[in-house]
């Protein structure tokens, strides 16, 4: 079929060659200035015979070979960054879809999705082929992306409903099957959309950066337009005229030197480092369980001051375990055997949890492990009924026909509902939060097995027997069915487009422990050392999350735990005194949690939130970084974040605030670096120019001075690896300048050392060392270029030492060879 129809896969878009690259860069208006000065120097240099006879043409060609080297050492950081972000991105198209083969239900990649594969669809899925539907269960899917409408459309087989379903859409309610028909370039989305191409934007640092660059830039051409007519009224004036044949040796030299001074003063190493650091941490950060998604959020999550986690998974290990429970009216302190219950509810509750689920379970039949697929929840309840000796597959083949509708899960209802044909009526199965299903049963089953009224006695003791088992950090749910009539006249055609769950009959409440992970207590204790609030939000009864968030640290003494319903109706003049206190939001839905995002934004704070669910794309679009889970999180949920954590551990979380603080530490090293040198030449070529129209400098320093610190500079210092001690500081927070005072303190005493002390390499100080041209022999001047070049190279090899502390920090050579590069 693959060979026949063709694989799931796109064209992809070839990367830049290294010669366009490098073509790319000699665009580069400095570059062409210096060609042209070069050109004309090599010309006028062979073709003149008195410039000849003094190889005055070596010139040219020098400068012609510190362009190619400066041209070809930028275009190799570009095409490493490229080859690199080509890698990482190729990472955002791998996703793991649900399909059928042989009878099975399987997880395989996107790519390898064959046309005649059955594809299970569930809320949050992304379609990655074209397909017709075979089953639908209130399936809407938004095809906003392909078609450009904004509302969802319902798919199915009846009137007025569309059967067909395309790739690069997503599933916004329901389930159901489809049958693929169209993949790869042969779909829909791969004919229109696969050669669309969107350029990657710059982040808020690269345009700062680009800001500063362009204004140092541009008192260096200042500088250079000033240094040219200094000198050449000066030749002028020397040579009482403008005698053509000395044309090389005067204007010429001075627009040679006027752009070298300019190539000197643009910082272009400035938005090179910030890109080479980005590159650099989103490799590491892929090592360390951190997709990044969105280029910006490397940069935004080392500034972010409170981080909103969900609790299952993430602060948990999401290895659910059912581990006791409340049994047909008797409480038991772990799962009893499948005899000890009455016959009549035996078969009600295994019916019930294997219907009314969308997991599965994978067992590897050569060492007997068992992998959950989908809700974690839901494959509890499954390893539970296959402890019993129960099929759940068996069941679902034997009712799949009397399946009538499916209702999912939503954070809304808390509960999921599956209606089946069964004993010549239609039974509703049900699961949810137990106090939420409890409030809707009017009956429950009893030690005989039998059906008896729920009285508010009962009631409250069931109450009382699910917060005691929240309180030991047990999720509780609660499995209840209701029957309606298989046929009532009066009852309208789309009755059960909703779910009507009320008047249940309650069989059982299970405790479902799920167990805090080990590392996570240290992660939320680094993160509070950080100057980072961690809140856990949650849709889990209050007294779970309290326990579980005293677990992981979160919940202090003093601290403040809320429930989403008091929480969304709190008017904001009331909550904004709350917030600092808020450590826990419990029972929350998603728009809980995006009302506390936008309004810790509010407060000036950057803002990290946890999501997985597809409700919970607003509060990760509304968020300063928005963090999806890999593995339990949906394809939606993925899309809208800027990074996805592939373990789901919070712990991962920590380190994408470590590499996040370690790029703008980085580009603050580099930063202070590039400073200090364009302070130091600016000064230098300008004192000597006005001084006595020589520099000590001449053009080929200057450009091997510019390749230095452009290139191999920026490569050192942006991408030094972090260390912990960074997460001992406080966030830079949302409005923290990029060049604190430190830094200006480093900048100005190290330019001012460097041009007062370094620069002369001379008894003479100072500008008085400039005065030295005048009298001096040919020899003494190249002795002293000499000296002063060195001079300067080794003040920037000590001065790039310096830079890679940018607090008090005493000891600079501090895990300097943990860093290859230097």
């Amino acid at each position: 079929r693959r060979a026949a129809f063709g694989a799931n896969k796109f064209k992809a878009i070839p990367p830049k060659s290294f010669f366009r690259l490098w073509f790319g860069n000699l665009k580069d208006p400095t570059l062409i200035m210096l060609m042209v000065a070069a050109l004309i120097s090599t010309i006028l240099g062979a073709a003149v015979p008195e410039e000849r006879e003094n190889s005055a043409w070596t010139e040219g060609v020098a400068i012609w070979v510190a362009v190619l080297v400066v041209s070809l050492v930028g275009a190799f950081n570009d095409w490493n960054k490229d080859r690199q972000f080509q890698k990482l991105n190729a990472q955002k198209d791998i996703i793991e879809v649900k399909v059928m083969r042989g009878g099975k239900e399987l997880t395989i990649p996107n790519h390898d999705v064959v046309v005649g594969d059955v594809m299970l669809l569930d809320t949050g899925d992304k379609i990655i082929a074209d397909g017709f539907t075979i089953e639908v269960h209130g399936l809407v899917v938004d095809e906003a992306s392909l078609t450009g409408e904004s509302d969802p459309v319902k798919k199915g087989a009846e009137l007025g409903q569309e059967p067909w379903v395309r790739s690069g859409t997503q599933i916004t309610e329901g389930s159901g099957r489809m049958l693929v028909l169209a993949v790869g370039e042969q779909s829909e989305w791969g004919r229109t959309m696969a050669l669309v191409v969107g350029e990657v934007g710059e982040t808020p640092l690269q345009e700062k950066l680009g800001w500063l660059a362009t204004a140092i830039g541009k008192l260096g051409f200042i500088v250079a337009v000033i240094c040219f007519f200094v000198l050449l009224i000066r030749w002028i004036i020397i040579n009482k005229g403008f005698p053509m044949d000395q044309f090389s040796e005067g204007p010429l030299q001075f627009f040679i030197f006027a752009v070298t001074i300019l190539v000197v003063a643009v910082p272009e190493g400035l938005p090179l480092a910030v890109t080479i650091s980005l590159a650099y941490s989103m490799k590491k950060m892929m090592k360390d369980n951190n997709f990044v998604r969105v280029l910006a959020a490397c940069e935004t999550m080392g500034g972010a001051t409170a981080i909103c986690s969900d609790k299952t998974g993430t602060l948990t290990e999401n290895r659910m375990t059912v581990v006791k429970g409340y049994f047909c009216g008797q409480m038991y302190a772990e799962v009893p055997p499948l005899s000890a219950l009455p016959a009549g509810a035996r078969e009600e509750i295994v019916t019930n949890v294997a219907l009314n689920s969308k997991a599965f379970l994978m067992v590897d039949d050569s060492n007997g492990k068992v992998d959950f697929v989908g809700n974690r929840t839901e494959c509890a309840l499954l390893v539970m009924a296959r402890n019993w000796g129960q099929n759940y597959r068996e069941l679902r083949d034997i009712h799949h026909d009397q399946t009538v509708e499916v209702y999912g899960f939503s954070s809304e209802r808390k509960m999921a509902s599956v209606l089946v044909r069964r004993h010549g009526a239609l039974r509703l199965y049900n699961k949810g939060a137990a106090e939420m299903v409890l409030s809707r049963c009017t009956a429950m089953v009893n030690a005989g097995g039998e059906s008896q009224p729920m009285t508010e006695a009962m009631r409250e003791e069931l109450m009382r027997t699910v917060t005691s088992m929240a309180s030991t950090g047990l999720r509780t749910l609660c499995l209840a069915y209701t029957d309606f009539p298989e046929s009532d006249p009066s009852r309208p055609a789309d009755f059960f487009a909703t779910p009507h769950e009320e008047n249940l009959t309650a069989l059982c409440i299970v405790g479902i422990k799920d167990p805090v992970r080990k590392e996570v207590p240290d992660a939320v204790a680094t993160c509070q050392r950080a100057g980072i609030t961690v809140r856990m939000v949650t849709g889990d009864n209050i007294h779970t999350a309290e326990h579980i968030a005293r677990e992981c640290g979160i919940l202090t003494d003093g601290g403040l735990a809320l429930e989403g319903p008091d929480f969304r109706v709190m008017p904001e003049e009331e909550l904004l005194p709350l917030l600092p206190r808020l450590q826990v939001l419990a029972r929350s839905s998603p728009r809980d949690k995006y009302i506390l995002v936008q309004t810790l934004k509010k407060m000036g704070e950057v803002v990290a939130v946890t999501g997985d669910g597809t409700n919970d794309a607003p509060a990760l679009k509304e968020s300063d970084v928005g963090l999806a889970m890999g593995i339990a999180g949906t394809e939606v949920a993925k899309e809208a974040a800027d990074i996805v954590i592939m373990d789901d551990n919070f712990s991962s979380i920590v380190k994408a605030v470590l590499w996040g603080r370690s790029v703008f530490t980085n580009i603050r090293k580099f930063l202070q670096f590039q400073l200090t040198i364009n302070l130091v030449a600016l000064i230098v070529a300008f004192v000597a120019a006005i001084t006595n129209g020589e520099t000590p400098l001449n053009v080929l320093q200057l450009l091997w001075v510019n390749l230095i610190m452009d290139s191999l500079a920026a490569l050192a210092l942006a991408t030094e690896d972090p260390t912990p001690d960074l997460l001992a500081k406080k966030p830079h927070g949302r409005d923290e300048p990029l060049i604190s005072r430190h830094m200006w303190r480093f900048i100005l005493s190290q330019g001012c050392y460097q041009v007062g002390r370094g620069m002369p390499s001379h008894p003479r100080l100072a500008c008085a060392s400039c005065l030295i041209w005048t009298d001096a022999e040919e020899k003494a001047k190249e002795d002293i270029s000499s000296m002063v070049f060195n001079t300067f190279i080794w003040c920037q090899m000590f001065n790039m030492l310096n830079a890679r502390k940018v607090e008090d920090e005493i000891n600079v050579f501090a895990g300097l060879f943990q860093s290859h590069i230097f």
